[in-house]
């Protein structure tokens, strides 16, 4: 358990299959394990609660526990936690904060101290921890009185707070924050983190995130979504490459990018790209970038975009083609575009920034222009555009739109943000976990563009290259020495070094612990 102190490697220990379900299909799933008769749900009830205990002892071992237990199942389980942290020695309260008892009476006999909510100041006074039990996993509205005001008394004590699957107040499937809502210095998930909980605001009330195992058996009906982890990523994904390896069977990626005046968006896809591990880049660019690009990416084969027969020759010659970074959106770049999808047969194709801009107005005519396996990857703003949506509906739904393109447009698609989201047709949502500022910053795009387009060339799936992509370029991002003031170009020469990290010995995986996600502080804006 030394490693939960370590918050920056945490990344490391996660579990490869976890989870991220809705509050729904969280009930679902714990209605089909008790029915079914894998586990009783006093059993579950049981461990959870246990977990809580463990946990707590662990980073708070000493001190008076408080317990905030409403009439839920929540509250249930941070009476099974009281109960055994006092089995353990340790001075405990609980504060009735619901209409009843929760069912069922888990104190067995325990004489355990409880309190009327009017009481709550005098026992928060000096307590170490308080337990949030408070509301359940159902919230959809603001939490009510007598509820809300407890909420607020809470957080007002400046004492460190433990949600018991996730802060009262939030809305577990859309991490929405309708009302009063606990800011937790720790949550810890059972089974697995309910997807709402990555998502802002909710993210930033859960405090750090520990995830635990408390015995549901495999889903039979699987969750809409699934957490990119390091351990699917080195295990499933970017495997050593053969020491008889070359560049050949490293992969060739044609890189078209970068108008007059954005020659870095060239350059730093490139760089990436080469970093990322590809064989060969090709960049086909304005002709007035062949010096910068050349002298800043030497690596790299400089094609002049107005020479036909070149682009012609390099999309032939390329196993995945990567479109956009600082392309500009003059009918000219359109017509590249078109004559680059067209050219490339069935073989990968990721458009990115102005080759998803270029279709404003004409996005009914991309799935054609796409044909075989592609790699989308939007912004909001660039996603609403390509949806002709309005902006406002795609950040409050990001992983809706995010299916609903993929669908639309019969592509996998990465939709960016904090988490980023990506769809693929037919398949469970992947979302990032890796959250840092350091990753607000121009010209990130177009590296994330690079990378996943030498993973594309490598021979990865669309959805793969992307899920591998988001976690190299996380890791390469929590390395940055300071968030704010972090540039880009600092991204691709820590890349490979974050390959390796991933590749490497993770650490062992801790007791019944399957993700860890350290606090994300509060969102810009909020």
């Amino acid at each position: 358990m030394n490693a939960l102190t370590n918050r920056q490697e945490w990344w490391r220990a996660a579990a490869r299959r976890v989870w991220l379900p809705t509050a729904e299909e969280m009930a679902a799933l714990d209605r089909a394990a008790t029915g079914s008769g894998s586990i009783p749900e006093r059993a579950l009830i049981e461990n959870a609660g246990r977990e809580v205990a463990r946990l707590v002892q662990h980073r708070w071992p000493e001190g008076r526990v408080v317990a905030l237990a409403g009439s839920g199942h929540n509250g249930a389980d941070a009476l099974v936690a009281l109960r055994t942290l006092s089995a353990w020695g340790r001075e405990v309260t609980a504060v009735r904060c619901g209409s009843k008892p929760p069912e069922p009476d888990v104190l067995l006999g325990w004489r355990i101290p409880v309190a009327d909510p009017e009481e709550l100041p005098i026992h928060t006074n000096g307590a170490a921890v308080l337990l949030d039990g408070i509301l359940g996993t159902g919230l959809s509205a603001a939490p009510r009185e007598p509820q809300a005001s407890i909420i607020e008394t809470v957080n007002s004590t400046g004492v460190p707070i433990v949600a018991v699957d996730g802060p009262s107040g939030a809305n577990f499937s859309t991490g929405a924050v309708p009302g009063a809502c606990i800011h937790a210095t720790l949550t810890v998930a059972f089974g697995w983190p309910k997807l709402g909980l990555l998502r802002f605001p909710a993210r930033a009330r859960c405090g750090d995130v520990l995830a635990v195992e408390i015995g549901f058996p495999p889903p039979d009906q699987t969750p809409g979504a699934r957490a990119i982890t390091a351990a699917w990523v080195a295990e499933d994904m970017l495997r050593p490459r053969a020491a008889n390896a070359h560049k050949g069977s490293a992969g060739y990626l044609t890189l078209v990018a970068g108008q007059p005046g954005m020659a870095g968006a060239a350059v730093l896809a490139a760089r990436a790209a080469v970093r990322g591990g590809v064989g060969i880049v090709r960049v086909v660019s304005a002709p007035e970038n062949r010096e910068i690009v050349q002298t800043a990416v030497p690596e790299a084969v400089f094609v002049p975009w107005d020479s036909l027969d070149g682009v012609a020759e390099s999309t032939a010659w390329a196993d995945a083609i990567a479109l956009g970074p600082g392309l500009g959106c003059e009918p000219a770049r359109m017509a590249l575009v078109d004559h680059v999808l067209e050219a490339r047969g069935e073989k990968p194709a990721l458009l990115d920034a102005d080759g998803l801009n270029l279709w404003e107005g004409r996005a009914d005519t991309l799935a054609e222009a796409l044909g075989g396996a592609a790699l989308l990857t939007p912004h909001p703003g660039e996603m609403a555009r390509l949806l002709g949506r309005p902006l406002d509906e795609i950040v409050a739904d990001p992983p809706g739109a995010a299916r609903e393109a993929s669908e639309r447009f019969h592509a996998t698609v990465l939709l960016k943000g904090a988490p980023s989201w990506v769809a693929e047709v037919g398949a469970p949502l992947r979302v990032t976990t890796l959250l840092t500022a350091a990753l607000a910053t121009g010209g990130m795009g177009d590296v994330l563009t690079g990378l996943a387009g030498a993973y594309l060339a490598a021979g990865l799936t669309p959805a793969d290259a992307a899920s591998a992509a988001l976690m190299v370029t996380g890791i390469s991002a929590l390395d940055a020495p300071q968030a704010i003031g972090h540039s880009a170009a600092d991204v691709p020469e820590r890349l490979a070094g974050a390959r390796a990290a991933l590749e490497g010995e993770r650490l062992p995986q801790w007791q019944s612990v399957l993700i860890a996600l350290p606090a994300a502080g509060d969102e810009v804006g909020a």
